[in-house]
């Protein structure tokens, strides 16, 4: 359950949204809100003494402007304000560390060149450094289905992924599409590229064992919504989900980001990070 929960702000209007979102979220949760803005450092003077006097003189005035941009959005929930100055992505994950964070709720802005460069410096290295979960907001459209889309490759982090897909589509009343993306049979290795029969015959079965895996991974699991479960066959997985994704108007991608280990870094290069990059819609990547 989130308890604490950092969200790194600036001044722009997507920041009145995910300031707005966050304060819901932490009303729901019973958790306390810590909004961190961040500047680059000043210019550095060589006068001795004079760098400290140039960031005291100012961390009063950005707190001040913290407070004038909070102040019209009558937050409920109980926040504190911090400012830093100094790089973004490192002092998102200061602050994550020692407020022992639950929760990251951050915005990815557009997709142009400059949201780009966002996302390249700040919230990819969020999503790799910190051991919280991390919700990437995005500023919804209104042609969006009902739908929150989970992959699932049956580890345990998927465990608490469904979990929380649960209790979001319920909240929400939204459906659950879980999918699986299997890699598909090369049947020239068999023999069978002249006979198509054969080739189709052998795609049945291994969806089918898709759907058994799926179902039993799923069965032990309380879901009280509404759910469909999907196959679907490509050598990338980040294509398909985000193929499938364009193609149900899913309005939130709920995934597993794994660890840190070798294994979890492939995963996140691979899918996470691609999808981070090319999604259109929120994205909640859990991590433990």
């Amino acid at each position: 359950m989130e308890k604490q929960i950092v969200v790194p702000i600036d001044y722009s209007d997507i920041s009145k949204g995910l300031i707005q979102l966050a304060d819901e979220w932490a009303l729901r949760m019973s958790a306390k809100l810590h909004f961190l803005h961040v500047n680059r450092l000043p210019e550095v003077s060589y006068y001795p003494g004079h760098f400290e006097q140039v960031d005291q003189r100012n961390e009063s005035k950005e707190l001040q402007l913290l407070e004038n941009f909070l102040a019209p959005l009558d937050l409920k929930a109980e926040f504190d304000l911090s400012h830093e100055y100094g790089t973004p992505y490192f002092k998102i994950v200061e602050l994550v560390e020692s407020v022992a964070a639950d929760l990251v709720i951050m915005a990815a802005h557009s997709h142009t060149m400059l949201g780009r460069l966002f996302l390249g410096s700040n919230t990819d290295y969020v999503v790799h450094h910190v051991h919280c979960p991390i919700y990437v907001h995005r500023q919804s459209k209104s042609d969006l289905a009902k739908i929150v889309l989970v992959p699932l490759d049956f580890s345990e982090a998927n465990r608490t992924v469904v979990e929380k897909a649960v209790a979001w589509a319920e909240r929400t009343e939204s459906e659950i599409h879980f999918v699986h993306v299997m890699m598909p049979i090369d049947y020239s290795y068999y023999g069978a590229e002249a006979s198509w029969g054969m080739g189709k015959a052998e795609l049945e079965v291994t969806e089918d064992q898709g759907l058994e895996a799926m179902e039993k991974f799923l069965s032990p699991m309380q879901i009280t919504v509404p759910v469909k479960q999907v196959v679907l066959f490509g050598s990338a997985s980040y294509l398909r989900i985000l193929e499938y994704q364009k193609e149900i108007r899913a309005g939130i991608l709920m995934l597993a980001g794994h660890d840190h280990t070798v294994a979890g870094r492939i995963f996140l290069g691979s899918n996470t990070d691609y999808l981070l990059h090319h999604v259109d819609v929120p994205m909640y990547v859990f991590k433990s």
